[in-house]
């Protein structure tokens, strides 16, 4: 981390979350990996043990080897929490490392256990390699954390609108609409400056392959918990209409993660990032 990211260079714990979560109104949450390593995946567990209202894990698995990677979910399988595996690629130095032969073989293994794979598509490459992805995967569910990065504000939202577009024509292609609060320059941000992003979202995935997301604790980098949440509600509101945001706030994430079905909402978190009602 970088001294621009002093608020949220520590560690964060439940105790951190389950203020806010009550706040918010906000029954159950998801945990989602912030780290490539096995120790981050067994500390999501572990606080999943403890805490019942976290009511599923995204992790981390190897998928350099389809047999460390096998390995790993064998193990993993054991955790009545897990839903999904996440990889960091945009740390990678191949730009369309998630196609790499090594790697498509371990999802294959991700796919055939009935697991979300979820990808952070920072760079425009990323949400481009997502139809060729789908595509070779077609029972795998795939989710785009944070809509791709939309380039809010900017020029290049047409290009991130037609590329999301396209990941979207697969239906087994999902999102997210997560971390918009910090691709925003202003700390004073309302849920009107989310809106463009989200009509593009609504319109592509409709309400059934749409969900929101916290980002918490990423999202204190131009914001707060509550100021997150509450303007993603209301944007989503009053794009979608409130019988679809409703869906999209509560009833895809539990469909999609296979969550018990409960009252409330409920939101995916992550130790570096999180998502909305039963999120």
């Amino acid at each position: 981390m970088t001294p621009e990211h002093a608020v949220i260079a520590r560690d964060f714990d439940p105790s951190d979350l389950r203020p806010l979560l009550d706040a918010c109104g906000i029954d159950r949450t998801i945990l989602v990996q912030s780290s490539c390593t096995d120790g981050d995946t067994d500390a999501m567990f572990a606080q999943a043990t403890e805490h019942s209202w976290i009511a599923a894990v995204t992790a981390w698995v190897d998928l350099r080897s389809r047999a460390t990677a096998e390995a790993r979910l064998d193990v993993l399988a054991e955790q009545p929490a897990l839903r999904g595996i996440r990889h960091l690629i945009h740390e990678e130095h191949d730009p369309h490392w998630i196609l790499r032969t090594d790697v498509l073989e371990s999802l294959a293994a991700v796919a055939e256990r009935g697991l979300v794979l979820e990808l952070p598509c920072v760079y425009p490459r990323h949400l481009g390699d997502l139809p060729k992805l789908a595509q070779r995967f077609p029972h795998l569910s795939i989710v785009i954390d944070h809509l791709g990065r939309p380039p809010l504000g900017t020029e290049r939202m047409g290009q991130w609108a037609t590329t999301l577009r396209r990941a979207a024509e697969l239906p087994n292609v999902c999102a997210k609409i997560s971390g918009l609060n910090t691709m925003l320059a202003t700390p004073a941000w309302t849920a009107r400056d989310l809106r463009p992003a989200i009509e593009v979202a609504v319109d592509c995935f409709g309400s059934g392959r749409l969900m929101c997301g916290s980002d918490w604790p990423v999202a204190l980098l131009n914001g707060d918990y509550a100021q997150v949440w509450h303007g993603t509600v209301a944007a989503t509101t009053d794009v979608a209409g409130d019988a679809a945001a409703r869906r999209i706030l509560e009833d895809t994430p539990a469909r999609l993660y296979g969550l018990a079905e409960a009252p409330g909402a409920v939101s995916t978190e992550t130790t570096g990032e999180a998502h909305g009602r039963t999120d």
